[in-house]
């Protein structure tokens, strides 16, 4: 479980990965945030966290949180 304000960045950036992400800002570091099935560029449903605190459970692959289930708090 993880718990962090979801925020909007670039990612990667000066790389050819470089691109804008949903991220989690924890007390660990980012994790930038997908839906697991959901598109990992676009995701309507992960742009509208931006900005609130969550706590969500999945697995963690590298420096990105594939997410199966969050709830704000």
């Amino acid at each position: 479980m993880r718990e962090g304000l979801v925020a909007e960045r670039v990612v990667a950036p000066g790389s050819k990965s470089e691109r804008r992400a949903v991220v989690l800002e924890t007390a660990d570091g980012e994790l930038v945030l997908r839906r697991r099935g959901a598109n990992p560029f676009k995701d309507p449903e992960l742009d509208a966290l931006v900005g609130r605190r969550i706590r969500a459970d999945g697995d963690v692959r590298g420096h990105t949180l594939i997410m199966d289930a969050w709830e704000e708090i």
